[in-house]
C-alpha cells in the first residue's frame, strides 16, 4: 500500500496575493464547478454549505458556479438566476458563509450562448448561425442592440454582485460559452464590429469588461477565464490565445487570467480530464500565456492533483495561482490538510468524473468517496463517536469483505470507538476495486481503497485477509453487528450453455494478472496474440472499456458487442469521449445492438436484437464477458439463521456502482 509524504513543504502556495483591492490569504482557488443544489433559481441551504465547507477547509479563493447574467443564459432549474433580484438574498448569505472564513469570494458571470444543454425552451442565443457542437442547436444570432443588451446585463449582474458584498467576479470566457463564441474565429463568422479581426473579436468582452470596472471600481476583483486552447481546426490555439491575453492585459481592466481548454465539441473530453490522462495534461497552456500577461496573475488548472505538483506550477513559474475543483469536491479541507502536515488523511479524488456524469444528467453533484459532500461540517467531518452506555463494553463488530464497501465500514465504525474485525478472502484488500487498478487507465482507482485500508489501519481495525470467512469464524467473534459486502459475481449470459467457452472479465483479470501486473507492461503490436478476442458488454462502464483497451494491447482483432444501440451508458460524456477514441483508435470493431448466441471454441455467433440476423466471428481466441451480476449473500443466510444481527451493504445488497458501495459502507459504519 502506496503512503502519501506526510511532510510536504508548499511555501509558495500558501503565500498571500493581492488581488484587486484585497488580499487573497493563499494560491488555492475553488474553481467554478455548477453543484445544481440551487432550487428556484435562488441559494439553498446546501449551496451554502457546499461553498461555506471549502472556505473553512482552507481554499484562499472560491469562484462560484456559473452565475447565469440573462433570462436566456438559464440552462437549467438549478442555476442560481443572478439576473434576478429574488436570488439577492441568498447571495449576501453566501458571502458571510464564505468570507467570514477569511476566504474570497468571486461570482462567475455565465452566459451559455447557442449551448441548449438541459433546457429546450428558451430560445437559445448566439454570435453566427452555426449549430452548437454538442447539441446541433441553431441559435438566434444575436443583432447588434441585444449585444448591447446583453453587455448591459453582464454589468448589471457584477453590481448586484458587489450590492451583495463579492470580492469580485469572474467572466466565464471558456468552454464555448459566449464570450468564447465571439473571441473564437472557429465560432465567430460575424462581419460587423464584433466579428472579423482580433479588435472586432475582443470588442464584446472588452465592453463588458471596461463596463463592470466603471461601475464597480478598480478594486473589485475581475478575473476572465479563456479557452487556451480550444482543441478544433480553425480555433483558438496557443498562437491566438497569446495575442488576446496581451492584447486585453493591455487593457489593464483584469486582475488575473485563468485557462482553460476543449469547448462542446469532440475536445469536450480535454475539460475535465479524465483518470485515463496523466497528471496535469496542459500544463503547458498557462506556462506559455504567462510571459504575454504583463504581469497580471494567471491560474493554472486541470488535474493538479497532488501538493508537491501544486507548488512545483507556482515554484517554475508556469503559474501564480492554482484552480482546483475536483480535489475539493473529494476532499474540501484538502489544502488545511497539506498545510498541516496531513497529506495521509486526504480523501483523494481519482478524476473519474463521475461527478460530472452527476450533473450533466441533470442531478445534484455527488462524489464516489465524499458521501458528505455539501453537508454542514463536511470540512473538518470525522466519524461521531458512539455513545455507549455507562460501563458497558464498546461493540464488536465484524465485516466480511474486503473492498470499497467493507473497508469504507470498517474504518468508519472504528473511528467511532468500535472493535471491528475485518474479513477478506484475498490477501490484499481492495477486492473487485483491485483488479480494476490493474486495466490501463485505471491505475487511480486504488487510490480508493489505498485511502480506506490507512484509514483502518489508523483507527485500529483488525485485518484478517487470506480465507474465506466462515459462519463458524464469525460466531467465535459473538459479534454485536455484522456487515457483509461480500459483493457479486458476474453471470454467465444468458443462452450460453455451461460447456461453451469464456470468462468473465474478471476471472480473467485474475488470471491473467498478479498483484502488480498492470496492463502498461504489455507486448509491442507485432507481438500481440494471433486470433480474435470477443467482449460481450452488459455492462457499460469504464471498467468494461479498459478491458477492452487491454485485448486490444494483447490481440490482433477485437470485437465489442453489446445489445444497446451505443456504447457507454454508464460512463458520462465527457470522458466516453476519450472511450471512443481509444478503442477505434486501436481498430476494435464494434457490433451495436448484438447479443450472444452461442459459442464453441474458435467460434461465436453473435444475434442482432432487432431482426435476429446472425453473423460469425471466427479464429476467437478468447471470449469474455461483463454482465450483470449476482449478489453473493450465501454467507449472509447461513449467518441470520445462526441468529446474527447482520447487514448487507454494497453489490451484496443490490449489485451497482462503486459510489452506492462507498456510501452505503459509509452509512453501515455509522449505525454501529
Amino acid at each position: 500500500m502506496s503512503e502519501p509524504n506526510a511532510a510536504v513543504s508548499c511555501e509558495r502556495l500558501f503565500s498571500p496575493l493581492r488581488l484587486g483591492g484585497v488580499t487573497v490569504r493563499n494560491r488555492v482557488v475553488f474553481t467554478a464547478t455548477i453543484p445544481n443544489y440551487a432550487s428556484g433559481g435562488k441559494v439553498t441551504e446546501r449551496t451554502l454549505a457546499y461553498y461555506a465547507e471549502r472556505a473553512k477547509g482552507g481554499a484562499g479563493m472560491i469562484v462560484t458556479e456559473g452565475l447565469p447574467v440573462h433570462p436566456a443564459s438559464l440552462p437549467n432549474p438549478w442555476a442560481i438566476a443572478l439576473y434576478d433580484e429574488a436570488a439577492a438574498d441568498g447571495l449576501r448569505r453566501l458571502v458571510e458563509a464564505v468570507e467570514e472564513q477569511d476566504c474570497r469570494i468571486v461570482g462567475q458571470l455565465w452566459h451559455v450562448g447557442r449551448q441548449q444543454l438541459w433546457n429546450s425552451i428558451l430560445s437559445p442565443v448566439g454570435v453566427s448561425g452555426e449549430p452548437d457542437a454538442y447539441s446541433w442547436t441553431v441559435p438566434h444570432v444575436l443583432r447588434t442592440e441585444e449585444i448591447a443588451e446583453v453587455v448591459a446585463a453582464f454589468v448589471a449582474a457584477a453590481v448586484r454582485l458587489k450590492r451583495a458584498g463579492f470580492s469580485g467576479a469572474e467572466l466565464h470566457g471558456a468552454h464555448g460559452y459566449l464570450i468564447t463564441q465571439f473571441l473564437s474565429p472557429w465560432s465567430n463568422r460575424r462581419d460587423d464590429a464584433y466579428g472579423g479581426d482580433l479588435d472586432g473579436r475582443l470588442r464584446f468582452v472588452r465592453e463588458v469588461a471596461s463596463g463592470i470596472r466603471a461601475a464597480c471600481g478598480a478594486g473589485f476583483i475581475l478575473g476572465l477565464k479563456l479557452p487556451g486552447l480550444e482543441g478544433v481546426a480553425g480555433g483558438i490555439g496557443l498562437p491566438e490565445a497569446r495575442q488576446i491575453v496581451s492584447a486585453l492585459a493591455a487593457d489593464g481592466l483584469l486582475h488575473y487570467f485563468a485557462f482553460s481548454q476543449g469547448n462542446f465539441s469532440l475536445s469536450l473530453e480535454d475539460h475535465v480530464p479524465d483518470l485515463n490522462y496523466p497528471q496535469a495534461p496542459f500544463l503547458h497552456v498557462p506556462a506559455a500565456l504567462r510571459p504575454h500577461a504583463r504581469g497580471i496573475p494567471v491560474m493554472a488548472l486541470g488535474r493538479i492533483g497532488s501538493p508537491e505538483l501544486a507548488e512545483a506550477v507556482l515554484r517554475d513559474g508556469a503559474a501564480d495561482l492554482i484552480g482546483l475543483s475536483r480535489m475539493l469536491v473529494s476532499d474540501a479541507a484538502w489544502p488545511e490538510k497539506v498545510r498541516g502536515g496531513r497529506v495521509a488523511e486526504i480523501r483523494p479524488c481519482i478524476f473519474c468524473n463521475a461527478c460530472w456524469g452527476e450533473i450533466h444528467a441533470g442531478k445534484p453533484m455527488a462524489c464516489i468517496h465524499n458521501p458528505r459532500l455539501a453537508a454542514p461540517g463536511e470540512a473538518g467531518w470525522t466519524p461521531e463517536r458512539a455513545a455507549l452506555r455507562k460501563n458497558a463494553m464498546r461493540k464488536t463488530v465484524a465485516v466480511v469483505g474486503a473492498g470499497v464497501a467493507g473497508l469504507e465500514a470498517a474504518w468508519t465504525a472504528a473511528a467511532r470507538g468500535h472493535r471491528v474485525v475485518l474479513f477478506g478472502a484475498s490477501a490484499d484488500a481492495g477486492g473487485k476495486a483491485r483488479l480494476e487498478a490493474r486495466l490501463p487507465g485505471r491505475t487511480e482507482v486504488a487510490r480508493v481503497f489505498e485511502y480506506q485500508e490507512r484509514q483502518a489501519r489508523r483507527y485500529g481495525v483488525e485485518f484478517r485477509l487470506g480465507a474465506i470467512a466462515r459462519p463458524a469464524d464469525l460466531l467465535a467473534l459473538r459479534p454485536d453487528q455484522v456487515i457483509v459486502a461480500t459483493g457479486a459475481a458476474m453471470r454467465r449470459p444468458d443462452g450460453l450453455g455451461t460447456e461453451a467457452p469464456g470468462e468473465s472479465v474478471r476471472d480473467y483479470m485474475r488470471r491473467t494478472t498478479d498483484g502488480a501486473g498492470h496492463a502498461e507492461n504489455q507486448p509491442a503490436a507485432a507481438d500481440r496474440a494471433a486470433g480474435s478476442a470477443v467482449l460481450f458488454d452488459q455492462d457499460q462502464t469504464p471498467a468494461t472499456y479498459a478491458a477492452a483497451d487491454l485485448l486490444a494491447q494483447r490481440f490482433r482483432r477485437v470485437v465489442l458487442a453489446t445489445p444497446r444501440v451505443q456504447l457507454g451508458r454508464g460512463v458520462p460524456y465527457v470522458s466516453l469521449i476519450g472511450v471512443y477514441r481509444r478503442i477505434y483508435g486501436a481498430g476494435v470493431r464494434i457490433a451495436l445492438a448484438a447479443t450472444l448466441a452461442r459459442a464453441e471454441p474458435g467460434r461465436v455467433v453473435l444475434r442482432n436484437v432487432f431482426t435476429g440476423a446472425e453473423e460469425t466471428v471466427g479464429d476467437v481466441a478468447c471470449l469474455l464477458w461483463s454482465t450483470p451480476r449476482t449478489a453473493e449473500t450465501a454467507l449472509a443466510d447461513a449467518l441470520r439463521r445462526a441468529g446474527l444481527d447482520v447487514a448487507l451493504i454494497g453489490d451484496a445488497q443490490a449489485p451497482r456502482t462503486i459510489m452506492a458501495a462507498i456510501h452505503e459502507g459509509s452509512a453501515a459504519g455509522e449505525r454501529v
